[in-house]
């Protein structure tokens, strides 16, 4: 029963559309390309210079951090390391990385081609889509006219049309209507762009939150959106065909909004909180997307963008910086990449990391992914080892909590979530800033008359891997912090060894502070010199 109630949490939340394409998607044979006999003749588009991290080099292929070296032609169904590997082989982004030469290009275009017949994942929409926009990008920017890889590619587009993500939205469903448009544009394909014009409205206008963040609240995929969408705006402002000042003049203020909010959470040294699914070495970073956005955008976001829908609350002080998530753990539809983070804080101290959130290291199903998504794997307070939101497998979530904001001044922020109420107990988090110091107070509220026990909760703070930490006697310094600890009962604290992801499939020692309290607690961190 409880695994019937789990599932139910799970898909009630699903739009219409969803549950419709969902039993589609599971009635639907394997993916196929149907190649026609002729081909459209492609047309050479605007592109970004080569600028995709290096994943392949001397025929070694590097994707998350895991390499191989076919001895032969590429297999491009290799599973070995997982689905995401093989999905990242199948984008080809490494076609455009800077100094791929053409004739290697070619090659490897080919032996895709080659092997039609027996790609699986690779034909799947999601890569297919970063495939299309790859291929269409590489050969612009060498001026190849080549008749098979044009055929192959109206296939890739016919195949994506007929197979929109309509079951998962979110990015992929975003991911899809840009390659539509790019395929649309390259071969002259009025019905093509039609439909990717209607989808990109519909969905940057659900998508893109009034504050411009993306609703999956995850910085990684909203740099990685934010880059397509300037490359997208590139090729519309350079083209004459289906000249669209309409759409241009949308995707511009869409491209414009989603700049300010990356600019509103980015620290003042360019990183980004990697919060949620989200990890580094994957997306382009804010400085590359604002060098990028300041020759396609006409008019550049403010510097200070309000933060409210994302959820999110960025404090700046001299010293510190301060990322708060006091909002949903995602859009109800779509949590996929949510983790049971509420109330979850990083904290930044003269432009260095010292308290973060320990990122993602996999998508695979396991005992890591289950822990990089659950509550004790994140600054926040967890309530009898429970997740504050229900997540499971890899991309699910069943019951979610519900954040409240109760204050939210130059100088306190305080919110609340509902994540416990199974046991009769709010969340509630207050941060307290100053110019030297930074206070913390956490209360465990009933919200039942009378309790059996006092509610007690574990409060962690993970530090950094370049952070030193050491308890010294009722405090613990940490780097340029000093932290102490207050409550009606003494609260129970000790350092615990942890990892840190620097990546997918990389892992850094680092170290954990839990402190157990009974009620509420108050932190208050000191910011030495």
């Amino acid at each position: 029963m409880k695994n019937v109630g789990l599932l139910w949490q799970t898909v009630r939340h699903l739009t219409l559309r969803q549950i419709v394409y969902q039993i589609l998607f599971r009635l639907r044979r394997r993916p196929k390309l149907r190649l026609t006999k002729t081909s459209s003749q492609g047309h050479f588009l605007t592109s970004s210079p080569a600028d995709k991290p290096i994943s392949w080099q001397n025929d070694v292929f590097t994707f998350l951090n895991q390499s191989v070296q076919f001895a032969t032609d590429v297999d491009w169904n290799y599973d070995r390391f997982g689905k995401l590997w093989t999905y990242n082989l199948n984008y080809f982004d490494f076609l455009n990385q800077p100094a791929l030469e053409l004739e290697v290009g070619l090659a490897l275009i080919h032996q895709f081609i080659a092997q039609t017949e027996s790609l699986r994942d690779g034909l799947e929409s999601y890569p297919t889509s970063l495939r299309i926009i790859n291929w269409i990008q590489f050969l612009s920017r060498h001026r190849v006219r080549d008749a098979v890889i044009e055929r192959h590619l109206v296939a890739q587009a016919h195949l994506l049309r007929r197979r929109l993500e309509y079951h998962l939205a979110g990015n992929h469903l975003l991911e899809n209507a840009f390659a539509l448009l790019v395929g649309a544009v390259y071969f002259r394909q009025a019905h093509w762009f039609n439909k990717a014009d209607r989808l990109l409205r519909q969905q940057l206008a659900s998508q893109i939150l009034a504050d411009g963040g993306h609703d999956e609240r995850s910085p990684m995929y909203h740099q990685l959106l934010l880059d397509k969408l300037l490359d997208c705006l590139l090729i519309l402002q350079s083209e004459s065909w289906q000249k669209d000042s309409g759409l241009i003049l949308f995707l511009t203020d869409k491209a414009t909004q989603m700049l300010g909010w990356l600019n509103a959470i980015s620290f003042r040294n360019g990183d980004v909180p990697m919060v949620n699914d989200a990890t580094w070495g994957i997306a382009p970073t804010t400085a590359k997307l604002r060098q990028k956005a300041r020759a396609v955008l006409t008019q550049q976001p403010p510097d200070s963008v309000r933060l409210q829908e994302s959820g999110y609350r960025m404090v700046r002080q001299e010293r510190y910086e301060l990322l708060a998530d006091v909002g949903p753990i995602g859009p109800d539809h779509q949590p996929g990449h949510a983790h049971a983070d509420t109330l979850s804080f990083v904290l930044y101290v003269d432009n260095y990391p010292v308290i973060v959130d320990n990122c993602v290291s996999t998508y695979q199903v396991g005992a890591r992914r289950a822990w990089e998504r659950s509550t004790a794997a994140h600054n926040t307070v967890t309530l009898h080892n429970a997740n504050s939101s229900e997540v499971w497998a890899n991309f699910r979530v069943g019951r979610r909590a519900k954040a409240t904001v109760l204050m939210d001044s130059q100088h306190q922020l305080t919110a609340r979530h509902d994540g416990y109420r199974q046991w009769g107990v709010i969340h509630e988090r207050s941060w307290f800033v100053e110019l030297d110091r930074l206070r913390i107070t956490d209360r465990l509220l009933p919200t039942q008359a009378k309790l059996k026990t006092t509610p007690s909760g574990i409060a962690r703070f993970y530090f950094h891997p370049t952070v030193p930490v050491e308890i010294v006697g009722d405090s613990v310094r940490a780097g340029s912090l000093k932290m102490s600890f207050h409550s009606e009962t003494k609260p129970v604290f000790c350092v615990i060894s942890s990892t840190m992801a620097e990546g997918f499939n990389s892992l850094r020692a680092s170290q954990c502070l839990v402190v157990t309290f009974t009620s509420s607690l108050e932190t208050t961190l000191l910011f030495l010199e």
